[in-house]
């Protein structure tokens, strides 16, 4: 599984969401694209991260927009993607950062038996 660290446009409109991916998409360099993004993120976002460039932080897994969870599980890092729709509108999305997520063993399962030995209860 992967831990997604994500910046998105959330657009009202399909239209310009489209319009404004095409225009993302002309950029080769992706430090020149993000700068672009950030600023477009913070003009017409209707998402409260745009204060942030449009910056998420990591993804939850529960998070109230499953349609975007979905998209970014399957997109590769540092590429733009979109418009996906969900219930806040049309969002242009990159994954800006990605790590593997490992067995971490906090359920206990890597943790030694606390018996004394056979036949404890």
């Amino acid at each position: 599984m992967r831990s997604l660290q994500i910046s998105h446009i959330v657009l009202t409109s399909k239209d310009v969401a489209d319009v404004l991916f095409e225009h993302l998409k002309t950029y080769d360099n992706y430090d020149h694209m993000m700068k672009v993004f950030v600023r477009s993120a913070k003009k017409y976002s209707a998402c409260a991260s745009r204060n942030q460039g449009g910056n998420l932080g990591f993804l939850e897994v529960h998070t109230s927009a499953p349609e975007l969870y979905e998209a970014a599980m399957k997109a590769p890092a540092r590429k733009l993607q979109g418009p996906v729709h969900t219930r806040f509108g049309y969002h242009i999305f990159v994954i800006t950062d990605e790590e593997e997520m490992g067995d971490t063993g906090i359920d206990g399962v890597n943790v030694p038996s606390l018996g004394v030995g056979d036949g404890t209860l």
